[in-house]
């Protein structure tokens, strides 16, 4: 017995490190993008240009290469895909209609459904997954961006230009889903699926000049997030505090759902859970500065769900370590 609480002591540091240890260095990097913007050494229109080469370029750039080297084997998952189409568009379509309840205002409701159901895997998701799970964890952030990019984004597209009075709601929706498959962000990591389905391997120097330019996505992504927080009023209320119970909680527990529905199993299952256990997306305040409504409820709840998932999010990593979904 005497040597019990030392046994304690030691277990206790050890799932402190588990749990806390990806969160921190993450919590770090965005805290200097935040101050940066905070004593002025960066601005908003710095945090445009950095999100353009971090979505654009960089990213683009990891998930094409994270895909050619992926096995066909591994590639698809349609247990795993059914499971994030109903845990993200299913909180899309939930908090829409719980917003249209409470206010009867498209817009409004749209980009609630919208803030609530795009949970940040291209900023926060990738650095802590890879610290937690390597470099193959990038296959469940491709599908999670897939969905939002072919089906939210477009979708929300169509319903704020209805919204704003314009008829053509459906040549919106086909427009924006044009665009998004024009994107790099669709098309990269579309051609490293094909590479992986063909069995092709890129040339040693490209993959290499590939590699270089997507291993800056997570820390240049997490100073970006700083520092377009920086430049946020935050402004809480109900509909806010209704927004992170949303994301933060009935999220994760519909993806859970879902995976045990479906019958998910095994890391990517699990890395699954975690991405719905992320913090709001920042694409979400892009979209309502441009309707010109939602604006503070919308950074302000980025910003919390940001700084409260430092909170929520190892409650996510427990579950996952204690056997959920393996």
């Amino acid at each position: 017995m005497r040597y019990a609480p030392p046994f304690l002591k030691m277990l206790e540091t050890i799932m402190l490190e588990r749990i806390v240890g990806p969160i921190l260095p993450v919590a770090l990097v965005i805290l200097l993008g935040y101050l940066a913007g905070k004593r002025g050494r960066l601005n908003h229109a710095d945090s445009l240009v950095i999100s353009r080469v971090v979505l654009g370029w960089i990213f683009p750039a990891l998930l094409l290469v994270s895909m050619a080297a992926t096995p066909r084997s591994q590639l698809f998952d349609v247990k795993l895909i059914s499971a994030t189409f109903v845990g993200i568009m299913g909180m899309y379509l939930l908090s829409l209609l719980l917003g249209w309840l409470s206010s009867r205002e498209l817009k409004a409701a749209t980009l609630k459904g919208f803030v609530t159901a795009y949970p940040d895997a291209a900023f926060m998701g990738i650095p802590i997954l890879q610290v937690m799970f390597g470099a193959g964890s990038i296959y469940t952030v491709l599908v999670l961006n897939v969905i939002a990019s072919l089906l939210m984004i477009p979708l929300t597209t169509m319903l704020l230009t209805v919204a704003a009075g314009d008829s053509n709601g459906w040549n919106a929706f086909r427009d924006s889903l044009w665009q998004a498959v024009r994107r790099p962000l669709l098309w990269a990591p579309a051609l490293g699926i094909l590479c992986s389905l063909l069995e092709l391997k890129l040339p040693p120097m490209l993959a290499e000049s590939f590699n270089l330019m997507g291993k800056a996505t997570p820390g240049v992504s997490l100073l970006c997030l700083g520092l377009i927080m920086s430049s946020e009023p935050m402004k809480l209320s109900r509909e806010v505090w209704g927004n992170l119970g949303l994301k933060l909680l009935l999220q994760p527990a519909l993806m859970i759902a879902a995976i045990l529905m479906f019958g998910a199993r095994g890391t990517y299952a699990q890395q699954m859970i975690l991405l719905a256990a992320l913090p709001s997306a920042t694409i979400p305040a892009m979209f309502a500065n441009e309707a010109g409504t939602y604006k503070n409820e919308a950074a302000t709840t980025i910003l919390v769900s940001t700084v409260l998932s430092v909170i929520t999010f190892p409650i996510a990593i427990y579950l996952i370590d204690g056997g959920l979904a393996g």
